[in-house]
């Protein structure tokens, strides 16, 4: 069985999850009444709107998905199916990976039918390019943002107790998207490694970034950088997924 047919089928069990629903559609909704109300909005009623839209999408939805995700990886070890999984031919990182994507498939939903209806509004106001770009900032800004704050999640709950990696995510996450450089400690935003995409909105689409560049590792608003920095984002992603299932399967084995 493939990564992408398990996924699949993840996806079937979370759309039955009423819990996933009642925290996605919310978040969603309060984040994009946020990008519409806000002054920083760059009211521009196109693309740049779209972009910013998506960002504040990514900050306010992370924070529930960097709680809800912390017994991700342990939850099959405590209700007792890690062994039938274990027979089965795949490997662990692949289960956990399907686990993941099948999740996000139905998570991302919400995100990407409220930038759909904006593009399509944008579009009867005679931005022709909005729809597409509505998909594209959903698969530049919204998916890498997300996957990161699942993968989080997964990991510090395969560290630690499922109710201290809850905490422990949201305050990471936290950290992640309101640290800045003002704040004597490293932060990722400023820099290519940013989560919020800030470097994939200022080269992709042409926005002013919410936190200015900063730092060694700081974007340029070009292409170039906002590739860097979605490259970087899929290695966090890959990195914090192969970190959780390993440290899920040895907690397993004891």
């Amino acid at each position: 069985m493939t990564v992408l047919a398990l996924a699949r089928t993840h996806s079937k069990v979370a759309r039955r999850q009423k819990a996933l629903w009642f925290t996605a559609i919310p978040l969603t909704a309060f984040a994009t009444l946020l990008a519409v109300i806000s002054p920083a909005r760059p009211g521009t009623g196109g693309i740049e709107d779209l972009a910013f839209s998506a960002q504040l999408i990514v900050m306010f939805t992370g924070v529930a998905y960097a709680a809800a995700f912390a017994d991700f990886f342990t939850a099959p070890s405590r209700l007792g199916t890690n062994e039938l999984e274990a027979s089965t031919p795949v490997r662990p990182l692949a289960l956990h990976t399907a686990r993941i994507l099948g999740t996000f498939g139905v998570v991302v939903i919400p995100a990407l039918a409220v930038l759909l209806l904006m593009g399509v509004m944008q579009t009867l106001s005679g931005h022709p390019w909005s729809i597409p770009v509505a998909v594209a900032v959903t698969a530049t800004i919204v998916v890498p943002g997300v996957l990161i704050a699942m993968s989080l999640s997964s990991l510090l709950g395969a560290i630690l107790p499922r109710t201290l990696g809850r905490i422990a995510g949201v305050l990471v996450w936290f950290f992640l998207i309101f640290s800045s450089s003002l704040v004597p400690l490293p932060t990722p935003n400023g820099t290519v490694l940013t989560v919020i995409g800030d470097a994939v909105a200022s080269g992709y689409f042409d926005t002013d970034p919410i936190y200015p560049p900063a730092g060694s590792l700081a974007f340029d608003g070009t292409v170039w950088t906002a590739t860097l920095s979605l490259v970087a984002q899929l290695v966090i992603i890959v990195l914090l997924l192969s970190a959780g299932s390993a440290l899920a399967g040895r907690m397993a084995k004891r």
